[in-house]
């Protein structure tokens, strides 16, 4: 009885997955003084998602930043992690973090910016969640719909993700 449902486990959560509310996770990108532009990109394009934006802001003495985004149209709720844990930004120390505000707040999508930050978090993020992250995108054409580049820009794909949680990062002239 338990094989079967181990090797169902997925399918069943793809389902409910279906039935809850877009939720997304934008993950901010600062210098603890002040936002990059390539957070407010995210954002927009979460908004595209439709549901409910959240952005995680990790630093240290970073409420300069959380003023700033609570300022930003879409944004629904911002969590805030501030301690010296999250210093430097270290991919190594957000990961877990990130992973737990999955586990509490079950959000479908979990996005951050097109730059090192990000290419170097969210693949991790992503191993982790046991899903494929989904790179360069250009645009999103649903909740589970993508467009992104391939072969060093040369093409352009469509993609359709079926895992429980859309991992993907935007480049800047995303939209």
């Amino acid at each position: 009885m338990f094989g079967i449902v181990g090797r169902n486990s997925r399918r069943i959560s793809q389902s409910i997955s279906c039935l809850r509310n877009s939720s997304t996770l934008v993950v901010a990108e600062h210098s603890n003084d002040a936002l990059t532009p390539i957070t407010l990109n995210t954002v927009t394009a979460a908004g595209k998602l439709g549901g409910d934006v959240t952005c995680l802001v990790a630093g240290t003495n970073c409420s300069k930043v959380v003023e700033e985004l609570s300022k930003v149209p879409g944004i629904t709720k911002i969590l805030v992690a501030d301690h010296e844990t999250y210093k430097g930004f270290l991919p190594e120390a957000l990961t877990p973090l990130l992973i737990k505000a999955q586990d509490q707040f079950k959000f479908t999508h979990i996005a951050a910016g097109a730059t090192a930050f990000g290419k170097s978090l969210l693949p991790r993020v992503a191993a982790k969640l046991d899903v494929s992250p989904i790179s360069d995108i250009i645009d999103i054409q649903g909740e589970d719909t993508f467009v992104r580049t391939i072969y060093a820009g040369n093409a352009i794909s469509t993609v359709k993700s079926k895992d429980p949680v859309k991992v993907f990062y935007c480049p800047r002239d995303l939209l």
